[in-house]
């Protein structure tokens, strides 16, 4: 709220304001979803300030897949960029890996191309009331024209032929964290595969007594077991976390006497930015492992989580 009453374009152009439309449309075609990197975002800054003195819709040549923006005025904003490109969908088809006859849909292709898993994107208000310029970085780089349809081809087969798989993908625990974060007015999580990584490597260790114990490492971590006998769904692990959430006092910052709420509050904790989570199913019907990593890593005592 205080960043929006300072200057409100800045509170609509911060890295989540980039990372949730652009997840939401990929999420849409059951592609994984992207995080930031301030390497791109660095570099996106660098060429944006280089059209600030004529807002020219020119592509930087750079080695990144990139989307670029102009809107005259200077109340243009992150989502009306990311928009207008998500706006092509309607020119492209997918069966023939082709734009309508006349249109361009490559803005479009890039945003859910799915080998791609970074982004970093800039925004300038240019000289002389020429506009607003915004430029989005990918990596790797989209747009391959031969390669487009396999690869969201894959996304879907592997939806359809593993459907437990299709209810554990990177968006489905990020959606259900950024619920939650979203309902007590907390910034939204992306994804990290270094996090995942770390949490696969864990599950993996678990995976012969589905034991929950923590791995003691270096991030946030809120753990899940369910029983076998049931597909348990990276849904049902967040959604077994945000149960403690009645248990929680805001107000004292405590649990309710004999309860714990820790998982609650490590979902919402206002710093953390990133997770990645794992999930197994565990030798000799022992049931299912569900284990999700935070950075920053939440849970100090004596601060309230947002």
């Amino acid at each position: 709220m205080a960043a929006a009453m300072v200057n409100p374009s800045q509170a609509q152009n911060s890295a989540q304001d980039y990372l949730s439309p652009h997840n939401s449309v990929r999420a849409a075609v059951g592609v994984g979803a992207v995080s930031w990197s301030t390497r791109l975002q660095s570099y996106a800054q660098t060429y944006a300030n280089q059209r600030i003195g004529d807002c020219k819709l020119q592509h930087s040549g750079g080695p990144y897949g990139e989307n670029i923006f102009w809107g005259s005025g200077s109340g243009w904003k992150a989502a009306d960029a990311v928009n207008l490109w998500a706006g092509e969908k309607s020119d492209y088809d997918y069966g023939s890996n082709s734009c309508a006859a006349g249109k361009q849909c490559g803005h479009y292709t890039q945003i859910v191309w799915r080998a791609t898993t970074s982004i970093g994107c800039a925004r300038v208000v240019c000289n002389n009331n020429a506009g607003v310029f915004i430029i989005c970085s990918y990596d790797p780089p989209g747009n391959f024209a031969p390669k487009l349809a396999i690869l969201l081809a894959l996304a879907t087969a592997a939806a359809m032929m593993n459907p437990s798989q299709a209810q554990n993908l990177p968006q489905d625990y990020v959606s259900a964290h950024n619920r939650v974060r979203a309902a007590v007015g907390v910034a939204g999580v992306s994804w990290s595969t270094t996090l995942q990584a770390y949490a696969q490597s864990y599950a993996n260790q678990r995976i012969g007594d589905c034991r929950l114990q923590h791995s003691g490492g270096p991030y946030g971590e809120n753990i899940f077991w369910g029983s076998a006998g049931k597909d348990w769904t990276a849904a049902d692990a967040v959604n077994s976390w945000f149960s403690e959430k009645q248990d929680y006092d805001y107000g004292s910052n405590t649990c309710s006497a004999g309860k714990q709420c820790g998982h609650y509050t490590q979902i919402v904790w206002r710093a953390s930015t990133t997770i990645g989570c794992a999930r197994v199913v565990c030798n000799n019907n022992r049931g299912v492992f569900i284990i999700c990593s935070y950075d920053p890593r939440g849970n100090f005592v004596g601060q309230k989580p947002y």
